[in-house]
This record gives C-alpha cells, sequence and structure tokens, in this order.
C-alpha cells in the first residue's frame, strides 16, 4: 500500500510541477553594406550573441569566392573558420572580415557548420543564423542609378 501511495504521490507531484528545461539559445548575425562597387573592398561583420555566457562556438563564412576575394580577417588564424573558447564566456563575440569586390552581379555571405556551447554547463546552445545579400556593380552602374535631375532651378545668396 506504501508504495502504491509513493507512486501517486509522485504521478500527481509530475502534473502539477512539470519539469520544463529552457535550452539557451543564440543568435549569429552578418552585417555589412548591402552594395559594393567592382575594384572596391566592402567589409562584412559576423556577430555571435547569447544572452546566457558562450563558453566556446565554431563558424564557417561561406560566400562566392568568384565575386568576392577575402583581403583582411580578424577570425583566428586570418581566414573563415571561426573557432574558439573563452576561460570566462562571454555573451557575444564579433569578426570583421574585409573583401576586394572582383565582379557585378547578387551574392550572399552567411555562416554555415555552426555549433556554440555554454559557459556554464557546456550545453549545446541553439542557434539562428541570418546572411547578408549584396549587390555589385561597376562604377558606370552605380551611375547609372544617380538621378537624371541635375537642371539648377535657382540659385541665391542670402
Amino acid at each position: 500500500m506504501k508504495k502504491i501511495y509513493l507512486c501517486f504521490l509522485s504521478l500527481v507531484t509530475l502534473c502539477l510541477f512539470p519539469l520544463v528545461v529552457n535550452a539557451a539559445s543564440g543568435t549569429i548575425r552578418v552585417t555589412g553594406s548591402a552594395n559594393a562597387v567592382v575594384g572596391n573592398q566592402v567589409k562584412v561583420t559576423v556577430t555571435l550573441a547569447s544572452s546566457t555566457k558562450i563558453g566556446s562556438w565554431q563558424m564557417d563564412l561561406n560566400y562566392d569566392k568568384s565575386y568576392l576575394s577575402l583581403v583582411n580577417s580578424s577570425a583566428e588564424g586570418g581566414g573563415t573558420s571561426m573557432a574558439s573558447s573563452s576561460a570566462t564566456g562571454v555573451k557575444s563575440k564579433s569578426y570583421t572580415f574585409t573583401f576586394k569586390v572582383l565582379k557585378s552581379g547578387n551574392t550572399k555571405v552567411s555562416v554555415n557548420s555552426y555549433l556554440a556551447y555554454a559557459f556554464s554547463d557546456l550545453s549545446q546552445l541553439s542557434l539562428t543564423s541570418s546572411s547578408l545579400s549584396i549587390k555589385l556593380m561597376t562604377q558606370k552602374e552605380l551611375e547609372a542609378t544617380y538621378s537624371k535631375d541635375n537642371n539648377l532651378k535657382s540659385l541665391s545668396i542670402e
């Protein structure tokens, strides 16, 4: 009888006080200019952020090498792989990448194959990632977008 009572009490307790586990989450934002001119450079920033401290992470930058050429990177080793760990945990980490624009067209910069772990208990963070679309154009294409209204209507001095 005692076992039945304990089982019943346990079942009632679980129904009244369900276990709720909230997985830690974070975001990966890819930001930068939406337009760039062929021959010039364009900067892209990748930011990993979470409301809980992040202990370690690994991410890879993805871009079309026929449109963009990597010139500079703040990632470990100067490449496109971003992997590190923090002895004290961080709530955000940013990396900057500078690309030379090779040809006109539309391209996308994104982060793929990403993982991050919470500092407190090493649980895997649930991450969402964004991407950046960039319109690449020649100087001539850019100038064609300028206003055709170049008439001076009035000029006065006060």
